[in-house]
């Protein structure tokens, strides 16, 4: 009779393996993943991750004969790439590939997940695609063990962290005052317009953002912007109307009631909020509606 010893399956230890970061994972199926937490089977490893520093950036210039060194002329950062290492575990066989299926169901070549970093100074976010550039070798057998850890890569067509976005507002004016008092005479009302007074955005990013403004309901003569770069906007608001323009230069869009209007905008100058500084912001219309602008601040890293 022989009598054979086998070790059995060892589950790899796993702690905390960020202190002081909550780092989750929310999935275009909008599954969220807290890869904090190790009870939940699903754990984002420290070693060898990428994607939470500087993005590669790529610099311009010029140079002349004239003019010793070279002349900056601009810079980009480039699309992110990113690489995880993710440890995928649970007590049995089947529940395990029904937590490894339901994991890589989050990740898509096309449709993006969201990539949270959170310390006590805030929260960031990056948009995340899959890559799917490398053959995965299996070594052992997963449902056996319990446990496989896996080199996953991404990547971050917009390569730059999302802060906490700022909403400054609502601005309404004052209702409508009476202007002839009771005592039989017609009830003539003075119809509420203005501006705003002392109003500013800043920027605590690392590079240029530009507001989105929303405007609801009733507003005519409406103009938006930043200092006196005005949005003038040729047509007015009804009750029930809300007029989104998105003033980002890679997309400049408008719309009216969730219909694209920014042919009916027509054409605009639009202004940046620069990085660390206060900008006054200027909100001019008639009528008892509200407006807001909102700015979503850009960083170069996870924290």
């Amino acid at each position: 009779m022989a009598l054979v010893l086998a070790a059995p399956p060892v589950v790899p230890v796993v702690v905390n393996q960020w202190k002081g970061l909550h780092v989750t994972w929310e999935g275009p199926d909008g599954s969220a993943w807290d890869l904090n937490d190790s009870s939940g089977g699903v754990v984002l490893l420290e070693d060898g991750v990428e994607g939470l520093h500087f993005p590669k950036i790529t610099k311009f210039s010029s140079t002349s004969r004239a003019i010793p060194g070279k002349r900056l002329r601009g810079w980009r950062p480039e699309s992110r790439d990113v690489f995880w290492s993710v440890l995928i575990w649970s007590d049995g066989s089947d529940e395990w590939l029904r937590r490894q299926a339901a994991f890589f169901a989050t990740l898509h070549p096309e449709n993006p997940g969201t990539w949270r970093v959170a310390t006590d100074g805030g929260e960031r976010s990056l948009q995340l695609t899959g890559v799917f550039d490398d053959d995965y070798r299996y070594v052992h057998d997963p449902r056996k063990r319990g446990w496989a850890q896996y080199g996953i890569a991404l990547e971050a067509a917009d390569p730059l962290w999302q802060g906490k976005p700022n909403t400054y507002g609502p601005w309404k004016l004052g209702d409508p005052a009476p202007f002839i008092g009771a005592g039989g005479a017609p009830p003539f009302h003075i119809g509420s317009s203005g501006t705003t007074a002392n109003a500013t955005a800043s920027n605590p990013g690392d590079v240029d953002v530009w507001p989105v403004w929303k405007a609801r309901d009733e507003c005519g003569s409406l103009q938006l912007g930043i200092g006196s770069t005005l949005i003038e906007v040729p047509f007015d608001l009804s009750t029930g109307d809300q007029l989104v323009i998105d003033t980002d230069p890679r997309n400049p869009t408008a719309t009216l009631n969730g219909v694209d209007s920014t042919a009916a905008l027509g054409l605009q100058d639009y202004a940046q909020v620069p990085p660390g500084a206060d900008v006054p912001l200027t909100v001019s219309f008639t009528g008892t509606g509200t407006v807001t602008c909102t700015t979503t601040p850009l960083f170069f890293r996870a924290f």
